[in-house]
């Protein structure tokens, strides 16, 4: 995978929670998706892919980070600072926390293949 999580910040608003994702190599974003899970007090699984963020196609070189934000915003590159490093800040559009910091796990999916069907309705 081209593409690694490096940190969660979970927040007490969208505009304060973020993912930090990192590419190992020179990679498009196309067919990417991160997805969260939450568990119950127990440990035990409560919910599997609640919130799902679709990356949109974007060529990231080796070394670049993407900032995905909860909030909602405008998806752009950006500088860190006065530095001449880049980022790609991403949005995810929300208007509610999705990281609590109770046990959620965030999970970086890859897909290749997709396998859809069309749902053909009964006939009366």
């Amino acid at each position: 995978m081209a593409l690694k999580i490096t940190n969660v910040e979970n927040g007490n608003t969208p505009k304060t929670e973020k993912v930090r994702i990192t590419a190992t190599k020179d990679v498009n974003t196309k067919g990417y998706a991160l997805v969260d899970k939450t568990f119950d007090q127990n440990g035990k699984l409560s919910n599997e892919f609640r919130h799902i963020y679709i990356f949109p196609a974007l060529d990231i070189k080796k070394g670049e980070e993407i900032i995905l934000c909860t909030a909602e915003g405008t998806d752009e590159k950006r500088k860190y600072g006065n530095s001449d490093s880049l980022y790609q800040a991403l949005y995810w559009g929300s208007d509610h926390c999705i990281w609590n910091a109770d046990g959620d796990q965030a999970t970086l999916i890859e897909y290749a293949v997709v396998n859809s069907f069309k749902v053909i309705p009964k006939k009366k």
